[in-house]
């Protein structure tokens, strides 16, 4: 199943009906031949088939997730959009390019119209992260996002990810918990599922490396080197310092903390120093790929793209919010994620 949904994505789904319907007919050929165990197997033929179809229906409207970010068009961020261009410029359908509070950057295509016809592309780039990285970095990690699309790792088309999201989608309609539909499907493919999502953590760590070469390619393997650097240690000061302290400043608050952004945007200095990088190199480096990870480790990434070279600290220039997007913007930007956060947490938190 996992060599089929590798190569069909989402229309695997077909061969899963045609099972279906095959054991449908089976069962019905009982009612000549035997009505008494054509009774007895009829709840779970029903049931199959409905799941079955279930599953061929989220074929055909797989939904596409909703980004929690703040969309910006080429009037707003005039500096992201040409960066993105200048990688990709051909005509890849209709894009959209989101800001969120994160310390992360994705790229996501889905194929419109059944599945069949066009495609939207969205770059989401984390707010954290244009605090946190300057141009020269930044443009490094669209880079590898624009590999990601190139290469079609999150298209769906030829792997696994669009054929799984057609069970997200069946599952948020039909809750295995709570409905026989969704039961059925959990107990059948449950554990064929289990396996296909650990294949995908091993193709998706695979497509990073390979998403990191073509950053290398379009910027160049010092520059694709040096950004996994900065990433790798930088990443680590801000869940020492200000996401793991959030967290437990979280479990006893009684109003809305300041946001991780805003602490981010005050530690800068401290975060991005060469003495900060020095203390968190050799953590970095030792730690180890995990099985269940979607990305492999810095060690293994840093020498994918520059190999026989031993990692130093490296400099870091002015934030790329201030250099790649206009302070009107940014301060937009900053004010609207801020009150999105503090409806969150007080929401999470119960005050209203």
């Amino acid at each position: 199943m996992v060599f089929l949904a590798k190569r069909l994505g989402r229309f695997t789904t077909l061969f899963l009906f045609a099972i279906a319907i095959v054991l449908l007919a089976l069962w019905l050929q009982l009612l000549e031949f035997s009505p008494n165990t054509f009774l007895i197997f009829s709840p779970f033929a029903i049931l199959a088939f409905c799941a079955s179809f279930a599953l061929l229906a989220g074929t055909f409207f797989v939904s596409v997730p909703k980004s929690g970010g703040l969309e910006l068009n080429r009037e707003d961020a005039p500096k992201l959009w040409e960066i993105w261009y200048e990688f990709e410029p051909e005509n890849i359908g209709k894009r959209t390019l989101f800001i969120d509070d994160q310390l992360n950057a994705s790229i996501s295509q889905h194929k419109r119209w059944f599945g069949l016809f066009g495609r939207h592309t969205s770059l989401n780039l984390g707010l954290e992260l244009l605090l946190l990285a300057d141009e020269r970095f930044l443009r490094s990690i669209i880079a590898h996002e624009v590999g990601h699309a190139q290469c079609q790792h999150t298209t769906g088309a030829t792997n696994l990810h669009e054929f799984l999201e057609t069970f997200e989608t069946l599952f948020e309609y039909a809750d295995p918990e709570t409905t026989i539909v969704g039961g059925i499907v959990d107990w059948g493919l449950g554990a064929w599922y289990e396996r296909a999502q650990g294949e995908l953590m091993r193709v998706s760590r695979m497509n990073e490396l390979e998403a990191d070469l073509i950053a290398a390619r379009l910027c160049s393997p010092q520059d694709a080197a040096e950004t996994e650097t900065f990433l790798a240690t930088v990443g680590l000061a801000v869940s020492n310092r200000i996401h793991d302290p959030l967290e437990t400043e979280l479990l006893s608050a009684i109003r809305a903390p300041q946001p991780p952004f805003i602490r981010v945007e005050e530690q800068r200095p401290s975060l991005v120093s060469i003495e900060t990088q020095d203390e968190l190199m050799p953590e970095a480096w030792k730690e180890a790929t995990s099985a269940t990870s979607s990305h492999p480790a810095f060690r293994e990434r840093f020498e994918n793209v520059l190999p026989n070279q031993t990692p130093t600290a490296v400099e870091v220039g002015e934030p790329a919010a201030i250099t790649c997007l206009p302070l009107k913007t940014f301060e937009q930007v900053k004010t609207r994620l801020t009150q999105q956060w503090v409806d969150q947490i007080e929401t999470a938190i119960g005050i209203y």
